[in-house]
């Protein structure tokens, strides 16, 4: 990022908004929950669309993991694009695809178009974290990096939240979940028309933007040192070993988070036997604790951080904190007998789950500007690939056994797995 007090000044007609930054990445939590709701509204419905369409445990962990498929694949070609196109045309493109395919899913007649849809909404989104990610670096200094990447990963736990209560209202509503999914749709693409027009790649050039902004984030360039030059492709990282282990970690955290995501509704409608419209409610409730926990991390490690903590002892602290929370937390489920005890037992695993949104701030800390979006691409596959395995992997538990005990063991084995390499990590230099 180069800003310049030059161009700052160019843009100083007119209206400006104080603390510009922030409002941009308030505008990255809604994008990321809208990414939650349109992604998390199979899972919702899947209760009825599994009647409707008679299908198995199975098949339906087949068609909630089909998304990951593309999603993951799209982790490393999306991070080039964001690197390449820059944030603003690549989250405005991904927006308006992706809304347009939420909305025709409600079409889907069987499980073929159920998947093939599935498949082309993971296209679509797969690159737009990685676009917020990038932008992380350009909107905020270096010691605001923890609060940044948890509150726009914030927007994942928050959307499914709100996700839970808005799909189910349209369905209660509109009568069907094939409406439901064409209304969601089109507030996705208004969002997307939003972003084009309130987006931009480089801060300096924001027509809202004030002088003293500008010079805030020009003044961290200075206090955080030349931005090294690297030459040679993004895959120089991998001759490193904290890259490796934050792939590793990064695996561990979406085996839980995608597990969570796709099943939670139909374990607490089929096994706890909550009627639909009280599912909503108690998905709110479960996500919701993931969103508490993001923001209660962010403010923590950068505050940490500031007092004067070295980053490994913040960073390690926390995630490794929050993979053995996890782990505890999600193995208790299987000892409690009522709804309420293992519904809030799962929300506590999802609060210590979403600090793990600390790490879309760790591609900046250890790679150079122009190689975080490959880096957090890179990074996301990994979880992704997480991401399209857990689904199935339920399904078949469930089918196989008729109990999720099994699921949420491999749930704490995950959390295990999210918690070693996150204290192995080196997080205080670029490589």
């Amino acid at each position: 990022m180069q800003l310049t007090t030059q161009r700052g000044v160019h843009n100083q007609g007119g209206t400006r908004i104080s603390g510009l930054r922030w409002w941009m990445f308030g505008f990255f939590v809604l994008i990321m929950i809208i990414n939650y709701i349109d992604r998390s509204s199979l899972s919702i419905a899947m209760p009825l669309i599994s009647k409707e369409l008679h299908l198995g445990a199975a098949t339906t962990g087949l068609i909630l993991s089909s998304f990951g498929w593309t999603y993951a694949l799209m982790q490393l070609p999306g991070g080039w694009l964001v690197d390449k196109l820059k944030p603003r045309r690549v989250v405005s493109a991904s927006l308006l695809g992706w809304g347009i395919i939420e909305g025709l899913t409600g079409l889907a007649n069987g499980v073929a178009s159920l998947i093939g849809m599935r498949m082309l909404l993971g296209v679509f989104e797969g690159p737009v974290q990685n676009g917020a990610n990038a932008s992380l670096t350009r909107w905020l200094r270096t010691s605001e990096h923890a609060r940044g990447s948890t509150l726009v990963d914030g927007g994942g736990p928050l959307g499914t939240a709100f996700g839970g209560l808005l799909v189910t209202g349209l369905i209660v509503w509109l009568g069907t979940w094939r409406l439901a999914f064409a209304a969601v749709g089109l507030i996705t693409v208004l969002i997307g028309v939003v972003a084009w027009v309130f987006m931009r790649d480089d801060p300096a050039t924001h027509p809202l933007i004030t002088r003293k902004e500008v010079e805030y984030l020009e003044k961290g360039e200075v206090e955080d040192g030349p931005e090294p030059v690297v030459q040679g492709s993004a895959l120089r990282y991998f001759r490193f070993r904290s890259p490796w282990l934050l792939l590793l970690a990064f695996f561990g955290y979406d085996a839980v988070l995608y597990g969570l995501l796709t099943w939670a509704p139909s374990y607490v409608s089929e096994v706890q036997h909550v009627s639909f419209g009280m599912t909503g409610v108690w998905t709110f409730v479960i996500f919701g604790a993931g969103f508490v926990g993001e923001l209660f991390a962010g403010q923590v490690a950068d505050r940490w951080i500031r007092s004067g903590a070295s980053p490994n002892l913040v960073l390690r602290s926390l995630l490794g904190f929050a993979g053995l929370g996890v782990a505890v937390a999600i193995i208790l489920v299987n000892t409690v007998t009522t709804p309420a005890a293992a519904i809030l037992l799962i929300s506590l695993a999802n609060f210590f789950l979403r600090w793990g949104g600390l790490y879309w701030a760790v591609p900046a800390r250890l790679a150079a500007k122009q190689h975080v979006g490959r880096l957090s691409g890179a990074m996301n596959f990994s979880g992704n690939v997480a991401g399209i395995l857990t689904p199935i992997l339920v399904g078949v538990i469930v089918q196989a056994t008729g109990s999720f005990v099994g699921v949420f063991i491999m749930f704490a084995v995950a959390g295990v797995l999210m918690a070693v390499p996150s204290v192995a990590i080196d997080y205080s230099r670029k490589l």
